[in-house]
């Protein structure tokens, strides 16, 4: 966990300055002050600038979510490994996940019987054998759609604590999305929030992930993707 504790403070601190700054520009008449060929200018900080400024507020905090979420799931997945567990040491959540996952490539498409017998046999040699079983990153799609919701959904299915609120969280998600298809411009999405709004979102974001990665760090300490 230390890795995903270490990336989310850095995160953080990246998105406590953005703020910081934006909090600055968020005044009547802000004046920008530069040298151009040794003569001190200075420049109007437009209210346009600043509005999308604030809309790209939405693309950090939607990264610290999704990044935060990835890295304490891998560190899941990485203790599994580094354990040596087998299947039949796996928890009942994390046996279901993995036999999930390994299934995956059949939802869609015909295949032929030889193939879902070699698969069946393979499948079962890897648990007879008792093999290291392996859950891997890419097994991992979040594709833009982590909120409070969808994260709840991941611990219910892997075994961690659920975290309470984040309601907020979709909000985040939706606009952070509707920026990266390009559906609205940043000026469209940031006319519509304060800075000061921005910054009660972010206190939101950052106290529900705590939440979540001390309770993937008990998960982890407890040894609970073990077989009780």
């Amino acid at each position: 966990m230390d890795n995903t504790k270490s990336n989310f403070e850095k995160r953080k601190i990246e998105i406590d300055t953005y703020i910081k700054y934006l909090l600055l520009l968020d005044k009547d008449d802000v004046e920008l002050s530069y040298s151009q060929n040794n003569v001190k200018k200075t420049e109007l900080v437009e209210g346009a600038f600043l509005t999308t400024l604030t809309a790209n507020s939405f693309l950090l905090l939607y990264n610290v979510i999704e990044s935060t979420i990835r890295n304490a799931i891998i560190a899941i997945y990485d203790s599994i490994k580094n354990e040596g567990i087998t299947f039949d040491e796996l928890s009942d959540n994390l046996k279901k996940l993995w036999a999930r996952y390994e299934t995956e490539r059949f939802k869609e498409g015909n295949f032929k019987m030889d193939t879902i017998r070699e698969f069946v046999l393979d499948f079962a040699n890897k648990i007879t054998a008792k093999e290291i079983v392996v859950f891997s990153e890419e097994w991992m799609d979040f594709s833009g759609n982590l909120d409070a919701n969808e994260i709840r959904g991941l611990a219910e299915k892997i075994g961690f604590l659920k975290s309470p609120d984040g309601r907020n969280l979709v909000k985040i998600k939706d606009k952070r999305n509707r920026l990266a298809h390009g559906e609205h411009t940043f000026y469209d999405v940031g006319k519509d929030f304060t800075i000061k709004e921005i910054d009660t979102l972010k206190v939101e974001v950052f106290e529900y992930l705590d939440d979540v990665v001390s309770k993937v760090e008990l998960f982890i300490e407890n040894r609970s993707y073990k077989k009780q």
